[in-house]
């Protein structure tokens, strides 16, 4: 009997090693076979009370992949936008620019009209100047006394003083100290 208790214990010994290398063998194979209970309890569950981890990776890959999906088009969306509105801006710019050209041309037609219609009028007066000072001062002063005052002070401020003197003192009083006073003012 003795030889079968030890041939009985041998056999146990040999199986024990033959399933402990099979667990270690699996266990490296496999990390996750040995902590499969802890992790289980973190693990979804179907309705049969199965854990499924690969179900619920996949599910957890499947909502991030949805979800950068619609960031994706959220951002390509806004991209549009954004060249869109880049578009119109660009395009009221070249319209603004536009305008501002038309402008500036026209304020430099209205410029030199101004300074032509500025150099007949200096041609005008100075023609007039020329006449009222050949004129004799009683005529002059008689028809000075009709014109507008502005105008009247603005010819008599362009003439020589000897002139403008012999001329106001065949004016009215009342007249001649007006144009004066305004001869004295004028800069």
């Amino acid at each position: 009997m003795k030889l079968l208790t030890q041939i009985s214990l041998a056999s146990l010994i040999i199986i024990k090693i033959v399933l402990g290398s099979i667990f270690i063998y699996w266990g490296e194979v496999d990390p996750l076979f040995l902590e499969r209970n802890a992790v289980a309890s973190e693990v979804q569950k179907d309705p049969e009370g199965i854990v499924n981890e690969d179900e619920t990776i996949a599910n957890e890959e499947e909502i991030d992949l949805v979800f950068l999906l619609r960031k994706r088009d959220e951002l390509k969306k806004e991209e549009e936008e954004l060249a869109r509105k880049r578009a119109e801006l660009m395009a009221i710019l070249e319209e603004m620019n536009n305008k501002i050209a038309i402008l500036t041309q026209l304020r430099d037609e209205i410029r030199a009209e101004m300074d032509r219609k500025k150099t007949v009028q200096e041609k005008k007066l100075k023609h007039l100047k020329k006449i009222y000072s050949s004129m004799k001062p009683q005529k002059a002063a008689s028809l000075i006394e009709k014109l507008d005052m502005r105008f009247a002070v603005e010819l008599l401020a362009s003439m020589k003083g000897d002139v403008v003197g012999n001329i106001l003192s065949f004016m009215d009083i009342k007249k001649a100290v007006r144009i004066s006073e305004r001869l004295a003012k004028r800069k």
